[in-house]
């Protein structure tokens, strides 16, 4: 009797039944076009291109599995590596390990999350760069409300993978440019390509102007790009334009971390006007409210110290660790964000193999909310982010989704150092 197989889009990973005689197979999730071989003969057509190949067993065979490959035309799968999603898991195991989705064995999260609606239910998902160590690089979307994945990019080359590359997301679009200047986009529902371009210069910054994405260089000029071709358009001198979710570690849509020798321009304190503190930068928030100073304890042990300022009077100042101050390092506070009255401070404790903690304020008095540990294996940070109900910070190797409100761990995508 025929039945129904039930195996994995893939491209994006999700379940993708097959029903008995079908030839051809589309995922409901990502929209990719998979053909179905099911063994009866050998064939030499050429594979569409765009499309993958799914591979069943066909009736007759004791073969209890089946063997999904990616095919896709003028893709390059380096190191043998298969382009599938495979979930590793689905969530909180019985004897209480933590849970991680991957994309096949030991996959690494290493970037900075940026949040945008992918699959259209209203709710913040999780694009970063994903990679299998040592091999290729890709970008990626993953459910914001649990971690599985929606789809991924095609291996990225070598300069879009370096660190002088810069991500985005920006008016539907995913932004992916490399260390030569050269603008890839894709789409942000399916991750498609859309379009490219050439800067002729390194990116600096991305952000969106009025119905068109700005890409800043290095050589401070500012080149924008239609969203739908690529194609340039002139921007208004001095037209604002607001940050996106971006790889930048200094910015996100809600505030920006300012350095020192800007203090002045945003009317804050400076470095050392601070009672018992010494401060290093400053994270602003975009709206009303109060600006937070951040650095370290200036007498004594230099532990990590958090001000609130209303221009340059001090709200309140509180310590970051909240474990003993002396278990953890003494080089203060680095990073921090914001959303909705919550600030949120990683900090690292003395010995790296105590590794990273989270530690969430109630920004209006400074009121410790929750501190956790986010993991013992790394103090290497690629990045945290906030939405209005979780807190993504991403370490070398792996995403860790906490709840904002409560700090407990929710998900994890990748593959502890």
């Amino acid at each position: 009797m025929a039945r129904i197989v039930d195996t994995r889009c893939p491209r994006c990973g999700a379940p993708l039944p097959i029903q008995p005689g079908l030839d051809a197979v589309t995922c409901q999730y990502c929209g990719a076009r998979s053909l179905v071989d099911r063994g009866r003969k050998p064939t030499t057509a050429p594979i569409p291109q765009g499309m993958h190949v799914v591979r069943v067993a066909p009736p007759s065979s004791s073969a209890a599995g089946i063997i999904v490959m990616s095919v896709v035309v003028a893709m390059v799968v380096v190191g043998g590596a298969a382009g599938a999603f495979v979930m590793r898991a689905s969530g909180p195991s019985s004897s209480g390990s933590k849970p991680i989705l991957g994309v096949g064995p030991n996959m690494y999260f290493s970037d900075r999350p940026m949040l945008a609606d992918v699959n259209g239910d209203g709710a913040p998902d999780v694009i970063g760069k994903s990679n299998f160590p040592g091999r290729e690089e890709w970008i990626a979307a993953y459910d914001g409300r649990d971690g599985k994945p929606i789809w991924k990019t095609a291996a990225l080359t070598k300069d879009a993978a370096n660190h002088e590359a810069r991500r985005a997301v920006a008016l539907d679009r995913v932004i992916s440019i490399d260390a030569l200047g050269k603008a890839q986009a894709y789409d942000l529902r399916t991750g498609t390509p859309s379009w490219s371009t050439l800067l002729g210069e390194k990116a600096r910054r991305v952000c969106q102007g009025d119905g068109v994405i700005v890409v800043e260089t290095v050589d401070d000029a500012k080149h924008g790009l239609d969203p739908a071709t690529g194609k340039r358009r002139e921007l208004a001198k001095g037209a604002a334009c607001k940050p996106v979710p971006s790889s930048n570690q200094e910015e996100a849509p809600g505030y920006r971390l300012a350095h020192w020798h800007e203090f002045d321009e945003f009317g804050l304190p400076g470095s050392h006007e601070v009672e018992g503190m010494s401060v290093d930068r400053a994270l602003v928030p975009s709206g009303p409210g109060p600006r937070f100073m951040l650095g370290r304890r200036s007498k004594g042990t230099q532990v990590g110290m958090v001000a609130a300022v209303d221009k340059k009077k001090v709200l309140w100042t509180t310590v970051v660790p909240g474990v003993d101050p002396l278990t953890t390092r003494t080089t203060g506070v680095e990073a921090g964000a914001y959303e909705g009255g919550f600030l949120v401070i990683p900090y690292d404790m003395k010995d790296h193999k105590d590794g990273t903690r989270l530690a969430c304020f109630e920004a209006g008095t400074g009121k410790r909310l929750w501190d956790v540990q986010v993991h013992k294996k790394s103090q290497v940070s690629s990045g945290i982010t906030i939405s209005s109900n979780d807190v993504f910070f991403a370490s070398w190797t792996a995403l860790y989704v906490f709840s904002l409100k409560t700090g407990q761990l929710r998900y994890m995508i990748g593959t502890e150092f």
